[in-house]
């Protein structure tokens, strides 16, 4: 097994720094997108894409060393992003970025997530990634966790005809869950509709793992333990049913190491870090499969898979009760040295991994600490694949391609400053090595609340506020976020 991700660089990461020189991160447990692109190249048609996402946990030393097999792989044989970030510290602001290019809060979401009944969030009006993929002749799918509204307005279930889906935003197929692995709908959406719905029969029947009452549909209802392979058969299954020489964007998202932690049966036991080690192990078990079913058609060659995060790992506040609590005795690292964890708004909220693998045309065993972001996929694939063809400059207004950095991987790229916003609104912009955190609460004394500014490159853990010292860079921080909330960020940084 290959340690990827450590504050203490084992393994490939690392040997990659003596090589480099580097100073590599440490990447985060957290739940983590798996993009996975396959391209088969034929004159008439770009080439395919499938589109992943995943989530699981990060390991890193002591009784943990054999999790992970697949992502350490994954990460040897090909660039390894270093640097990396999603924009939310929770997972909706996330995901909508990375399926419109577009920062969350130039929604209605001005803080927080889609909760269980609320409505759609993306505009049906939006060119999605999907719909762009769609554009250059490509089928596209999703299969997992959506997290992003259902319906054009507040409802109380999922009956009949469900408008907007995500089938509605080019996604030729979906088999959804609405939200979290314990959702109260307890169900799976099968493009418009709840899978295996036998009626309209619906009552409540019992609490979720957070409590909230379940919808008792007439319908199958998910079972916690088999949600992975659930979506590990559904994902195969779609692929199969397309030919061989079919451009293809598949959107994997698998729902662990979300709570409540419940790896698969055939897994309980497998690793040396309790429930949540064999989670993480169920997961790199699915991606295993996965990438088998691509070696299987012929195509593995041809894949691209791009591995992310949605936010940072989540550390659990009751200590020395949670399976987390008990991985981490056993040597698993969350943020590792990073302030903060999911919904804060330090970098452990946000600090991701961040892998492209592509064995045909791009040169594994490589590393690059440039500035990317998850919101930046979209418009990475957009140049990569379809030279930016049909994308107008308010189709993707946040996003841009991370092409240049990937084909060479050490020169250097500099991002336009990056927005980030956490799960109570408030937002930080990360420029040119700084980091300042605009002002919460105005009427409070509270220190936590006063903006800040840090100097990454010298203050990784967000220690020394600066923001008294360095008042330029504070009014140049002010300058770029005013400016990237009042216009799009490439309406100001389209001619530099």
């Amino acid at each position: 097994m290959k340690e990827i991700f450590s504050n203490e660089f084992y393994d490939i990461v690392k040997d990659t720094q003596t090589r480099t020189g580097l100073e590599l991160p440490v990447h985060i447990e957290a739940y983590i997108v798996m993009l996975l692109s396959t391209y088969v190249e034929r004159d008439d048609i770009p080439p395919v894409c499938t589109f992943a996402e995943l989530f699981m946990t990060i390991k890193t030393s002591g009784e943990a060393k054999e999790l992970g097999d697949i992502f350490s792989k994954l990460a040897k044989e090909g660039v390894m992003f270093t640097n990396a970030y999603s924009t939310g510290s929770v997972c909706t602001p996330t995901r909508y970025a990375l399926m419109t290019g577009q920062y969350s809060w130039r929604t209605k979401l001005k803080k927080g997530v889609v909760n269980m009944n609320d409505p759609a969030l993306i505009d049906v009006k939006r060119k999605t990634l999907p719909k762009y993929m769609q554009s250059l002749g490509y089928k596209t799918a999703i299969v997992g966790k959506w997290h992003l509204g259902f319906k054009e307005k507040k409802f109380n279930n999922l009956l009949g005809n469900i408008y907007p889906a995500p089938t509605d935003y080019g996604l030729d197929y979906s088999f959804a869950l609405p939200n979290n692995l314990d959702d109260g709908h307890k169900v799976y959406i099968e493009n418009n509709k709840i899978y295996g719905l036998r009626s309209d029969k619906i009552s409540p029947y019992g609490k979720s793992f957070y409590g909230k009452q379940y919808k008792g549909y007439d319908a199958p209802q998910r079972v916690t333990e088999q949600v992975t392979d659930d979506l590990t058969n559904k994902s195969i299954e779609w692929m199969k049913s397309l030919d061989k020489d079919q451009p293809f964007f598949l959107y994997y998202a698998a729902a662990a190491v979300h709570h409540p932690i419940v790896p698969s049966p055939q897994m309980r036991g497998k690793s040396n870090a309790g429930a949540y080690g064999d989670f993480i192990q169920d997961i790199d078990r699915s991606l295993g499969d996965l990438i088998a079913f691509l070696e299987e058609r012929g195509i593995r060659e041809n894949t691209i898979i791009i591995f992310a995060s949605d936010n940072g790992g989540d550390i659990p506040k009751k200590k020395d009760v949670m399976p987390e609590n008990f991985a981490i005795n056993k040597g698993l690292q969350i943020n590792g040295d990073y302030k903060g964890d999911k919904h804060t708004i330090w970098d452990g909220g946000f600090r991701i991994p961040f892998i492209v693998n592509y064995p045909k045309k791009i040169k594994g065993d490589q590393t690059s600490n440039v500035t990317i972001s998850t919101i930046d996929i979209y418009g990475f694939l957009a140049d990569y694949i379809g030279n930016n063809k049909g994308l107008d400059l308010e189709d993707a207004p946040d996003s841009y391609s991370f092409k240049k950095a990937l084909l060479k991987p050490n020169k250097f790229y500099e991002r336009p400053p990056l927005v980030h916003r956490d799960a109570q609104g408030r937002k930080a912009i990360r420029f040119e090595g700084w980091k300042f955190i605009e002002e919460k609460n105005k009427d409070t004394k509270r220190k936590m609340n006063a903006e800040m500014l840090f100097s990454l490159t010298k203050d990784k853990k967000e220690s020394t506020n600066l923001a008294k010292t360095e008042i330029a860079v504070v009014d140049k921080a002010k300058t770029y976020l005013t400016k990237i909330i009042e216009k799009s960020s490439k309406e100001i940084w389209k001619n530099n």
